[in-house]
């Protein structure tokens, strides 16, 4: 073979090595607009529960949500979600606080990510804040899917733990 075609057998690769160069930086660009918006969905969403603005929460659901609370029942559709967020923010007798933690967000494809975030909700009697009848702690699920360009939870399971974490970090095994 002469040098000649060496090259021309070279020039193929060099293109398809720089498009895929490119296309990894669009794809790193992409992800980093994602999770800056999920992170940012996350902030809405605890807002919105400390505000007890149910209409700001449900905006962030798909119609077709499914939604298993901590106690482990199942809320189908965003009519049933809807219902079960009511119930917590228009309770006669007890009032919450609400704080969410630093969200851990894993993009999965172009239009699908898993978001994870620590929440801890404390239930006092209306009007007595600093007398906490219940202490809820846990881990939030998110799935989330992109449709027509914005992103949607379209399932979300909580899991009661022990103790709220700030970050969720890898753990390791020593």
């Amino acid at each position: 073979m002469t040098k000649n075609s060496y090259l021309l057998l070279l020039l193929p690769l060099f293109f398809c090595g720089n498009s895929m160069a490119t296309q990894n930086a669009l794809d790193s660009s992409s992800n980093s607009k994602d999770i800056a918006t999920l992170t940012n969905m996350i902030e809405q969403r605890e807002h919105a529960m400390i505000s007890r603005d149910i209409g700001t929460a449900m905006s962030q659901f798909s119609e077709d949500i499914t939604w298993i609370n901590s106690q482990g029942y199942l809320f189908e559709g965003k009519q049933s979600v809807l219902e079960f967020h009511t119930m917590l923010a228009n309770n006669k007798t007890l009032d919450y606080s609400y704080e969410a933690g630093k969200p851990r967000i894993r993009i999965t494809g172009p239009n699908s990510a898993i978001v994870y975030y620590s929440w801890k909700m404390f239930w006092f009697s209306k009007g007595q804040p600093d007398e906490i009848s219940n202490k809820e702690i846990g881990l939030m699920t998110l799935s989330a899917q992109k449709q027509r360009g914005e992103w949607h939870w379209i399932a979300v399971t909580n899991q009661h733990t022990p103790w709220f974490y700030e970050t969720i970090d890898a753990a390791t095994i020593d």
